[in-house]
C-alpha cells in the first residue's frame, strides 16, 4: 500500500514537472517570437504614412559671372513626408532650407520638391533619395538684394537607424543643384518704395548639406 502511494505521488510529480517545463518552453518560444518580431520590426519595417525632420551643416553658393565661386557654410535642415508603396519604395514631399548670416551679406536658399525614397535591400536601413521641385536663392545685405527662382533636382543617400520600432535616426547627406535660372536686383528706400530689376546674368545655386534626421514611421 504504501509502494502504491509513493508511486502515485511521484506519478503527480513528474506530470506536474513535466507540465510545468512545457508551460515555461511555451513562454520561452512566446518570448523568443515576439522578441524575432521586434528584430524583424526594427530593422525593415516600412508601412503607411511617415514623417521626418533633420539639420545639419550646408555649404552653398550662387554661381554666375557676377558671383564669388566660393561655398559658404551655413545651417541646413530638412522637413519631408510621405507614404509608403513598398518595402523597397517610399514616396513623399520634401522642404529644404539653408541659410549663412555674416557681416559681409545673408544668404538664403529654400527649395520645395517631390522625391522617391529606394532602399536597396529592403531589410536594412541604407537608402538613396532623388527629387525634383523649385528652389529660390536670396542674397542680401540692409536693404538691398539678388534672388533667383528656378527648378532643382536634389540627389542624396542615408542609413535609419532604428530606436524603437517606429523611431529611426538618419544620418544623411544631400545634395542640390537648380537649373540656370534670372537674377533680379530687389532694392528698398527709406522702407517705402520698392524696386525690382533682371540682372543681365543668369546662375545656378549649389547646395551640400550633411546633418542628422529623426523619421517617425
Amino acid at each position: 500500500m504504501r509502494a502504491r502511494v509513493i508511486t502515485i505521488l511521484g506519478v503527480v510529480a513528474l506530470a506536474a514537472a513535466t507540465d510545468g517545463t512545457a508551460q515555461g518552453a511555451m513562454q520561452v518560444s512566446t518570448v523568443a517570437a515576439r522578441t524575432g518580431a521586434l528584430r524583424s520590426l526594427a530593422s525593415d519595417a516600412r508601412e503607411g504614412f511617415w514623417f521626418g525632420g533633420g539639420v545639419g551643416a550646408g555649404a552653398g553658393s550662387m554661381r554666375c559671372s557676377v558671383c564669388a565661386d566660393e561655398g559658404e557654410r551655413g545651417t541646413a535642415a530638412y522637413v519631408r513626408l510621405g507614404t509608403t508603396l513598398t518595402r523597397s519604395l517610399l514616396l513623399g514631399v520634401e522642404g529644404t532650407g539653408w541659410q549663412r548670416r555674416a557681416d559681409a551679406g545673408s544668404r538664403r536658399l529654400l527649395a520645395l520638391s517631390g522625391a522617391a525614397w529606394w532602399y536597396p535591400s529592403p531589410r536594412h536601413g541604407y537608402f538613396v533619395k532623388g527629387g525634383v521641385g523649385v528652389s529660390r536663392w536670396r542674397a542680401w545685405e540692409d536693404n538691398d538684394a539678388v534672388v533667383s527662382r528656378a527648378l532643382a533636382i536634389s540627389l542624396g543617400a542615408g542609413y535609419e537607424v532604428r530606436v524603437n520600432p517606429v523611431l529611426s535616426i538618419v544620418p544623411f547627406v544631400t545634395v542640390l543643384g537648380s537649373a540656370s535660372g534670372a537674377l533680379w536686383s530687389e532694392s528698398w528706400e527709406q522702407d517705402v518704395s520698392f524696386r525690382r530689376d533682371r540682372l543681365p546674368a543668369s546662375g545656378h545655386a549649389v547646395l551640400v548639406q550633411l546633418g542628422v534626421g529623426l523619421t517617425r514611421h
